[in-house]
This record gives structure tokens, sequence and C-alpha cells, in this order.
């Protein structure tokens, strides 16, 4: 937005290293000294590394506990899609994402599996012209005021491109199923594990879950520790 889009672009073009900086994995949000993920010359951290338990243990782990992992019959009925947004799909070029997700599960799901889809939309959008510069804030008139809380509760697995409710819903011990510019990509199932159906054995499956906290745990930094360098040094150390 606003003109980072073309930055980033720019210096991936050209081989420059990049450094993005946006809402933390953990802890999100921007008042105070505030927690914030920082992706070297990527969206977002999309690869795990084998990590000290430290920074998980210390800041993170109680405020977010990994629940048990659900069976078939203990999660909800939904496919719940969270697409990416306007702005990120000119970033991407990923216009045509939602398009092909439904299209695959109108043709290959039961006719009762299919009419469980429901799109979350974000209630206002960042939207962009063809050529990426900011237009302003769309107010999606398809937005329902249903809790995230209450969306993760009725599903049986979750479909995103590069949103944080992936994260989520893995924390929450459901299924997900991710693009690769999403921080639960490696622990992602594939598109044709619904050609089983919902109910195919292998989403009981627990991938490494804890594995992946402890990484994003490493790949996330408060303002004091930018400022002192820590940051910095850390990010250098262990991001490709």
């Amino acid at each position: 937005l606003r003109g980072t889009g073309h930055l980033l672009k720019e210096a991936a073009s050209k081989n420059i290293n990049r450094y993005y900086i946006d809402h933390a994995y953990f802890e999100p949000g921007y008042e105070g000294d505030s927690w914030l993920r920082i992706s070297k010359n990527k969206h977002t951290i999309n690869y795990m590394k084998d990590v000290s338990s430290f920074r998980w243990d210390k800041y993170f782990s109680k405020k977010n506990p990994i629940s048990p992992w659900k069976k078939n019959n203990q999660r909800g009925g939904n496919i719940l899609i969270i697409p990416p947004t306007n702005a990120i799909c000119w970033y991407f070029n990923s216009y045509d994402w939602e398009k092909n997700i439904i299209n695959f599960l109108s043709k290959n799901l039961k006719n009762e599996d299919f009419k469980k889809v429901k799109i979350r939309v974000k209630p206002n959008e960042p939207i962009v012209d063809k050529n990426g510069n900011y237009l302003g804030l769309k107010k999606n008139e398809e937005f329902e005021n249903v809790s995230l809380e209450e969306d993760l509760l009725n599903s049986s697995i979750v479909i995103a491109y590069n949103s944080q409710v992936a994260l989520d819903a893995t924390l929450r011990g459901i299924p997900v199923i991710v693009d690769n510019h999403n921080s639960c990509f490696e622990l992602s199932f594939k598109l044709i594990d619904l050609l089983k159906g919902l109910n195919n054995p292998v989403f009981e499956i627990e991938p490494d879950r804890l594995r992946l906290c402890k990484w994003l745990s490493y790949c996330q930094f408060k303002l004091d520790e930018i400022k002192s360098g820590f940051a910095w040094k850390t990010i250098n150390n262990f991001q490709n």
C-alpha cells in the first residue's frame, strides 16, 4: 500500500535484501511496545527451522495455548475460506485464487459438503488499481457480523491464502490448507486430500505445531528489540 508494494517488488527484481514488517504471528497489534513480525526477502515466513523453545516458552506459550488436535467428529462442519484482499491479489497476481478454489470444491466435493463452504471476508478491504496505487477502503456488503471464534468453532477445515487466521486454526487443532505465502505452509494439508471428503483420515494426523510456534517466535520482535539491534542480528543469523 501507498507505494511499499512497488518498493518491495523493485527490490526483489534487483536482488536487493528487503525486510517486510507487519502484524505479529502472536500478540498482534500496534500499540505500545508491540510485537511485529519481520520477514527477510518474504512477505511472511513460510518455512521452518529448528530453534530453542526459549522465546516461545518465555513470551507466547501461556497466552497462545496449543489445543489438542481435533478428530473428525470433534470439528465443526463448515469449510471456511479466507481469500486474499484486493491489495494482496495485486501484489502476488492472485486475482483468480478464490475462483479457482471454489471451482475445485464444486467439482470434487459431494453436494452436501459443498453447501458447507463459507467465505469470510474482511469488513473493510484495502483496494488498489491495476498499477497497485491505493484507492482506499471498501466496505464489504457480504461481510457477516460473525466472530472469528464462532467461525472457527463451526469449521472442519480452513482454506486460506495469506491470512493468519490459518495460524489461529492450527493452534486450535483445526487442519488448514494454505498457499505458500502463509506462515502455516509447511503444516498445510492439500486440496486433493478433500477428494476423500471432510472425514479423510489424513486430517487426523497432527502436524508438528510446536516446531512452527518455536520458530515463529524467533521471527517477531518488540520495538525495543528492534532498537537495540537484537532483531537485526537474529534475523540475519536465522532467516534464509
